[in-house]
């Protein structure tokens, strides 16, 4: 991988380019605020698939999570040498590659591994083994946020290799079946999910589609089969682990 920011400097000339920075998450990014009871604590946040950084900013934002340090990784190369994104100092290192190139063992220095709007990006056989490990590499104490939409929702690349086409959508059923400890659900059907370590003990029922008839109707009625709320933007606590 790449690495343009080390402890929060540049370290490669940032090159002029048509491509655009692209990514911006319509999940509930507010979940990440809930998973500790007291957000006074240090925490070190790996930010996979980061896009144009709302996540990052929204926690630096935040006056009780602003000393959270935020690490960034993207596969899209203007993502990551997005000089206005860049100049906030957000991002204390930022990599450049795809998520199947992370160095896994270290994954278990971070307390938060957050997982926004990407799985849908990936076929079925690696959205599943991203799923598998992370949760196998990530430390006993860490929290896994995942937020994907719940059905199939129709997105092609808007740019050449901009890696934004959607390729799979995920059943409520088959994200409430790792037993999250929290959840939330933004318009348009886009849910958020924080999984404990112990979620790695229901990962065989993790069932991404690649059935583009997977309509926001019938994940809709997923959705109110199993009891999910609806709440916009409402984190709930499961207490189910």
């Amino acid at each position: 991988m790449k690495q343009f920011v080390q402890d929060y400097q540049i370290t490669l000339p940032l090159q002029d380019t048509p491509l655009l920075p692209i990514g911006n998450s319509a999940s509930p990014k507010n979940v990440v605020f809930h998973i500790y009871e007291n957000n006074s604590r240090h925490a070190q946040v790996l930010d996979i698939g980061f896009g144009e950084g709302g996540l990052g900013q929204l926690i630096k934002s935040n006056p009780q999570t602003a000393h959270w340090e935020i690490d960034g990784v993207d596969g899209w190369e203007p993502n990551c040498s997005n000089k206005t994104l860049l100049d906030k100092g957000i991002y204390r290192n930022i990599w450049c590659g795809l998520v199947q190139n992370l160095k896994f063992d270290q994954l278990k220095q971070y307390d938060i591994l957050c997982l926004l709007d990407v799985i849908e990006h990936l076929n079925q056989e690696t959205a599943t083994w991203l799923m598998r490990t992370l949760l196998t590499y990530m430390a006993d104490d860490a929290a896994l946020f995942v937020s994907t939409p719940l059905w199939y929702f129709p997105q092609d690349s808007l740019q050449e290799n901009d890696l934004e086409a959607h390729l799979v959508g995920i059943p409520a059923s088959s994200m409430m079946a790792l037993i999250p400890t929290h959840y939330a659900i933004n318009d348009p059907l886009i849910g958020g999910f924080v999984y404990s370590k112990k979620s790695l003990d229901y990962i065989e029922f993790f069932k991404p589609t690649a059935d583009r008839t997977f309509s926001f109707e019938k994940g809709m009625n997923i959705v109110r089969s199993i009891g999910m709320r609806l709440d916009k933007g409402t984190v709930f606590k499961t207490n189910l682990i």
